[in-house]
């Protein structure tokens, strides 16, 4: 078995490991190349953005040049149509301004002499070409539009708003421009949020910034006030452009992964199923009992524990739902309920201290509530305890109540055993059949208690459990418990019991003996 059990580990590991590995290598060296790709394009639309821009300050340098050089600021008709026709050379300038001896723009060429001259309420940033001012008004015929004004000596020039507006939104999604002590973002992308700010000009080329799984790719251009232009670049952007390489390249990997690890993994494939392990792992040394407290509502102590059963699979826990069909169907049901009520037994027996009526409350499966079985077994197992004060409570779930255990379960009742119908609401069971076992107790499903503070229909069936629990006698367990307020809840409806994640979860025998010491049953 412990062959069988690492060739069905390690060769199909080993197996998928080579298949995954080629697979993951092509896949990595495809996706570099894809990555490498989409790093062209957008270095590409950066030199695009930033020869736009500097076409922009040229053609506007240009312009200021002329100005100063052989132009006056007199806001005069003649002195205006002059200015005006210098404009038909500067595709990229809008307007021209004159300043004052205070610098205040107190003329411009579109609407003559201002009736209020405008001082920039910003600082600026200092140019190659001259202090550009963002978000400048400038009045216009139509009203006023906010614009992007370059002031060089007297003369200020209005750039033309949308020279490089299609090229910042096609391929950048932030630009930056000015020295250190003046860095402004000039641009917002739809994903600037995602953008380094500031981005200073010494931002590298390419940053993998992990916390918002993200590659920031930026371009500076050096100068006197740098320009930065960054974009981000995220995994929907590889695959959107590069669909078909990349299903294509999927598909290939899956095929490689597949055929390497095929041949090794096809035999050991049954080795490494619960099916062949469970075996194995019902092995009484693989049994690993876990406690979940019961705790009485009203005065808050522990008056008992129900037992859960885990299979240990080396360094792993394997849990009821994984193991439990393969377990039925090999036949190793009763094994395993054995295995687990002596198990339990024999460690709570020999760690807890001297009790008053404590319940341990113990799952079995229903084809194994024989009376004869259990209550041989489970003598020899309280017998080898030593101890007299440990209450057993036989737990069976409503969805397996059935006409044909109910002469077992009150033969086991007369034998002293408490008997609990686990899972109450959730199956079938008829008012008859229940009164004809009288069980000391019904444990309301955890899904009525779920739903209490939504009070949704299922849980307004509780009170009509608790009726159903008087009227056989019954005391009433509520499992699922996570919050005070359903605590609370089902103490004032008579919940007498209760347990769930609110007070515990299930722990291993250590942490049960340490919450017992804070929660201690009465002794």
């Amino acid at each position: 078995m412990f062959l069988s059990h690492n060739l069905g580990r390690y060769p199909r590991t080993v197996g998928w490991a080579c298949g995954y590995a080629l697979a993951l290598a092509i896949a990595a060296a495809i996706f570099l190349v894809t990555l490498q790709l989409k790093l062209q394009e957008t270095d590409a639309g950066h030199a695009r953005v930033l020869r736009d821009m500097q076409a922009v300050q040229t053609d506007v340098s240009l312009l200021l040049g002329e100005l100063n050089q052989g132009q006056l600021p007199e806001c005069t008709p003649e002195n205006l149509n002059r200015l005006r026709s210098l404009l038909f050379g500067h595709r990229h300038a809008r307007g021209i301004g004159l300043l004052d001896a205070q610098k205040r723009l107190f003329c411009t060429t579109e609407m003559g002499l201002l009736q209020t001259p405008y001082t920039p309420k910003e600082k600026g940033i200092d140019g190659s070409i001259g202090r550009y001012y963002r978000s400048t008004p400038l009045p216009l015929a139509y009203g006023t539009v906010i614009t992007t004004m370059v002031e060089r000596g007297p003369f200020q020039v209005a750039m033309e708003p949308n020279a490089t507006l299609d090229a910042f939104r096609q391929h950048t999604d932030a630009v930056w421009a000015g020295r250190p002590s003046q860095r402004t973002q000039i641009f917002h992308g739809p994903r600037s949020a995602l953008t380094d700010k500031p981005l200073n000009p010494d931002a590298p080329h390419l940053r993998l910034d992990w916390r918002q799984a993200v590659l920031l790719v930026t371009t500076t251009a050096p100068g006197v006030s740098p320009v930065s232009v960054q974009s981000v670049l995220q995994l929907p952007d590889l695959y959107r452009d590069h669909l078909a390489v990349l299903a294509g390249a999927l598909a290939l990997c899956a095929l490689l992964g597949y055929l390497v690890s095929d041949a090794v993994a096809r035999r050991c494939r049954h080795f490494q199923s619960i099916d062949h392990r469970i075996h194995y792992l019902c092995q009484p040394a693989n049994v690993v009992c876990h406690y979940q407290p019961i705790l009485e509502l009203a005065s808050g102590r522990t008056v008992g524990c129900e037992v859960l059963a885990r299979l240990h699979d080396g360094a792993q826990l394997v849990y009821p739902d994984q193991f439990i069909p393969a377990l039925v169907k090999q036949g190793l049901a009763w094994s395993f309920d054995a295995a687990v009520s002596a198990h339990a037994l024999q460690e709570l027996g020999a760690a807890l201290p001297a009790q008053t009526d404590f319940k341990v409350a113990l799952n079995f499966f229903p084809q194994n509530l024989q009376r004869d079985a259990i209550d041989t077994h489970l003598r020899a197992a309280v017998q080898a305890t030593g101890r007299s004060d440990l209450q057993i409570e036989l737990e069976v779930t409503e969805y397996n109540f059935s006409p044909e255990i109910v002469p077992e379960l009150r033969r086991l009742k007369a034998d002293g055993y408490f008997i609990s119908i686990d899972d109450f609401g959730t199956g079938y069971s008829n008012l008859g059949m229940v009164k004809r076992v009288a069980p000391d107790f019904l444990k309301i499903d955890k899904s009525f208690v779920f739903e209490m503070e939504d009070a949704t229909l299922r849980s307004s069936l509780i009170p009509e459990i608790i009726a159903i629990a008087k009227a056989v006698d019954s005391q009433v367990v509520a499992e699922g418990i996570e919050t005070a307020a359903q605590a609370s809840q089902l103490r004032a409806l008579g919940v007498q019991y209760g347990q769930g994640y609110h007070f515990a979860k299930p722990m291993p025998l250590a942490e049960f003996l340490r919450y017992l010491e804070t929660h201690s049953p009465q002794g």
